[in-house]
C-alpha cells in the first residue's frame, strides 16, 4: 500500500482543508496532522486533546486533493484521503484509533474503508484457511505424497478467496474509475489480468484531474506496467555485450525467447542459473534463445559470473545496475525476472523458473 500511496501524495496549495474530531478514552494525548508525501510524513500541524477528546487543526490540508493521516503514534493512526475543500470529523477511540475510526465529510475516505474493509475480511479468511493448513501439518509425518496432496487440497480454496477478492475490488474500482482512494486498491489487482481496470482508472482520473502531477505520475506508471502485459508485444531492448557491440531483442524474432534479468551479485539469481542452463541447452536447437540483460555495475564481476556459471547464451549490459533503462522499461521490481516471447515478440508469460520453465518450453516448443 505505501508505493501507491507515496505516488498519490498530495501537491501543496492554498490550505483549506478543515479537520476536527473528537476521540473517546482520551487522557490529553498530542495527535498530529501530516501530509503524506516524498519519502517521509510531513507534519502539518499538531495539538493536545482536551479534557473531552476534542481537537481541530488550524493548519490543515491542500486546496488539492492528497493523501493524509491522523497519527497518535506510529502504529495508531487514522488514514484520510482529502478533496479540496473537505471539512471532516473524525470520531474514534484514542486507545486504538486505528481500529475505531470513523470519518464523515469525505468520500474519498469512505471509499477508502470501504476498499480497506473487503482486505481485512479477505485477511480474516486467509488466516483461518491457513491455521486449518498448519494444524493438518502438525498431525503427523507426512510423506512428499501426502504433502503434495494436501497441498492441492487447500490451493483450490485459496485461490477461490483470492479471486472472490479480486473481483469484488475490481468492480468497486469500475463504480469509482476517478477516484483517489482507487489507486491504492488497484495495487492488489495483477495487471495482467486486469489491464481493463488499470486503463479504466488511469483515463478517468487523468480527466478529472488533467494537471495533478501525481495523476500524471501513475499515468506513467500504468503505461509501464501495461508495455510488459501477456499478450503485449515486448519493449525494444538494445544493448551492449561484452564486446561492446549492441544487440537488439527484436534481432531474434523467429524464436521463442527468454529475456533474463539477473546481476552477479544477485544469489537468487546465480541459484536459478542451473536450471537456465539447462533449459538452454535442452531447448536451443529446438528455436529457444536466450537474451540475458545484467544489472551489473563492473563488468569484471560480469563477465566471471558468465564463466563459472556456464552461461552461453546472449548477455548485454548497460553496467548502470538498478538505472539500466531496460530495467526500468519492464517494471523490474527485483531479480531474478523472466518475460518469456512467442516467435512475434509477442509476451507469453512472466516469471517462470524451474519446472515452471521447462514445462512452459515443452509447451511451446514441442
Amino acid at each position: 500500500m505505501a508505493a501507491l500511496v507515496m505516488l498519490a501524495a498530495c501537491n501543496t496549495g492554498n490550505k483549506s482543508v478543515k479537520v476536527k474530531g473528537k476521540l473517546s478514552d482520551s487522557k490529553g494525548e498530542m495527535i498530529y496532522f501530516e501530509e503524506l508525501a516524498a519519502q517521509q510524513p510531513t507534519v502539518l500541524d499538531s495539538v493536545q486533546l482536551d479534557n473531552d477528546g476534542n481537537f481541530e487543526f488550524k493548519k490543515a490540508g491542500s486546496s488539492r486533493i492528497g493523501f493524509y493521516r491522523v497519527k497518535l503514534s506510529q502504529k495508531d493512526f487514522a488514514m484520510l484521503v482529502l478533496d479540496s475543500t473537505d471539512q471532516i470529523t473524525i470520531t474514534g477511540s484514542a486507545k486504538d484509533l486505528r481500529n475505531t475510526y470513523k470519518v464523515e465529510g469525505s468520500k474519498e475516505t469512505s471509499l477508502f474503508m470501504e476498499y480497506n474493509k473487503l482486505l481485512e475480511g479477505n485477511s480474516r479468511r486467509m488466516d483461518s484457511l491457513n491455521e486449518a493448513f498448519r494444524s493438518q501439518m502438525s498431525m503427523g509425518n507426512l510423506d512428499s505424497l501426502k504433502m503434495d496432496s494436501l497441498s492441492k487440497t487447500f490451493e483450490a480454496p485459496f485461490n477461490k478467496i483470492m479471486n472472490d477478492l479480486n473481483v469484488k475490488l475490481s468492480e468497486k474500482i469500475a463504480q469509482h474509475p476517478d477516484m483517489f482512494a482507487s489507486m491504492i486498491a488497484i495495487q492488489n489487482l495483477e495487471p495482467d489480468k486486469y489491464a481493463a481496470t488499470y486503463k479504466a482508472l488511469d483515463a478517468g482520473l487523468s480527466k478529472k484531474y488533467p494537471d495533478d502531477r501525481n495523476v500524471k505520475k501513475f499515468h506513467e506508471v500504468v503505461g509501464r506496467m501495461l508495455a510488459t502485459t501477456i499478450g503485449e508485444q515486448a519493449p525494444e531492448i538494445n544493448l551492449p555485450d561484452l564486446s561492446g557491440k549492441n544487440v537488439s531483442l527484436s534481432s531474434l524474432k523467429g524464436k521463442v525467447v527468454l529475456v533474463d534479468f539477473w546481476a552477479s551479485w544477485c544469489g537468487p539469481c546465480r541459484k536459478e542459473m542451473p536450471n537456465v542452463v539447462k533449459a538452454y541447452a535442452k531447448y536451443k536447437d529446438k528455436g529457444f534463445e536466450i537474451y540475458g540483460v545484467s544489472l551489473d555495475m563492473d563488468k569484471p564481476s560480469w563477465e566471471q559470473a558468465i564463466v563459472k556459471d556456464g552461461i552461453t547464451w546472449i548477455q548485454v549490459s548497460d553496467l548502470k545496475a538498478w538505472d539500466c533503462e531496460a530495467s526500468r522499461l519492464y517494471g523490474v521490481q527485483g531479480i531474478p525476472y523472466t518475460v518469456l516471447l512467442d516467435k512475434e515478440g509477442k509476451i507469453i508469460a512472466k516469471n517462470l523458473r524451474g519446472e515452471e520453465l521447462d514445462k512452459k518450453l515443452a509447451e511451446v516448443l514441442n
